[in-house]
């Protein structure tokens, strides 16, 4: 079996739960980095790690790939409505890891330890996070990392967003935000 095809595979296997989940339903239609989604951007974490976590297998080295691909894909949920939900980016970049631990005990019937870690400290070594104590944390904040970038320089992967499309999102969001200001 091929990477890729493994690779899906996985994915259906610890997480499609939380794809099949509405949750995730609304980070589809939520932007993230500009030229993405909530959706998208998880998914590709959640793949970027397994790649990670079979090429350590190649090395010798074990990984928890269940705990990865849950943390993975729950680690941004708690950005969902982070216009109505947080004062500004900062504190959306602060305290979005703590919530997305609050939708992922939701979508998990038990929320293991492992998985709570890659979860709240995946910001790491930015946003004041501590590091993570698992390897897996480690393998998803890097996986969180890269993916943040190619959702930035590249976009979505489904359809692609062109200039005029990132500066509208960019201004709508600016929009939001300043009308947020001046309600209080």
């Amino acid at each position: 079996m091929k990477l890729k095809e493994k690779i899906k595979a996985e994915l259906e296997r610890y997480g499609g739960g939380i794809l099949d989940s509405e949750e995730m339903r609304l980070a589809s239609g939520q932007t993230h980095h500009t030229r993405s989604t909530v959706a998208e951007h998880t998914r590709r974490v959640a793949e970027n790690s397994l790649a990670i976590c079979h090429a350590l297998n190649m090395l010798g080295i074990a990984t928890d790939r269940k705990a990865v691909v849950e943390g993975a894909l729950c680690h941004d949920l708690g950005i969902l409505g982070r216009d109505e939900k947080y004062e500004n980016e900062q504190e959306c970049y602060r305290r979005h890891a703590d919530d997305s631990v609050e939708v992922a005990r939701k979508l998990l019937d038990d929320l293991p330890e492992k998985t709570k870690d890659i979860i709240e400290r995946h910001m790491w070594p930015t946003a004041g996070s501590r590091r993570p104590s698992h390897l897996e944390g480690f393998i998803v904040s890097a996986a969180d990392k890269a993916a943040a970038v190619e959702d930035i320089i590249v976009g979505s992967r489904l359809k692609p967003a062109d200039l005029r499309t990132t500066l509208r999102n960019i201004a709508e969001r600016r929009r939001r935000r300043a009308w947020k200001t001046k309600k209080r």
